[in-house]
């Protein structure tokens, strides 16, 4: 069974650099960079896999990741 943080990674792409910060820090391995164009850009592969530690947005230098409750992110896609 794995492990489910209360809240989830959001990556800003317009602030995310790609700079892969996120991707090093991140325990559970659940963030990668995807090509974008001609830039890469950082996205949550796996969120089931997520523990909601923060790590990620802590350590990014762009303040490009929120971290997001799980249960708003629920509402928030009900809504659309």
């Amino acid at each position: 069974m794995k492990a489910r943080g209360l809240a989830l990674p959001r990556i800003d792409p317009a602030r995310c650099t790609g700079c892969g910060w996120c991707v090093a820090v991140c325990p559970p391995h659940v963030l990668s960079l995807h090509p974008q164009g001609r830039v890469k850009i950082s996205a949550l592969d796996d969120a089931d896999g997520c523990t909601g530690c923060a790590l990620c947005a802590v350590r990014c230098p762009f303040d490009a990741i929120t971290m997001l409750r799980r249960q708003a992110l629920a509402q928030s896609a009900d809504e659309v």
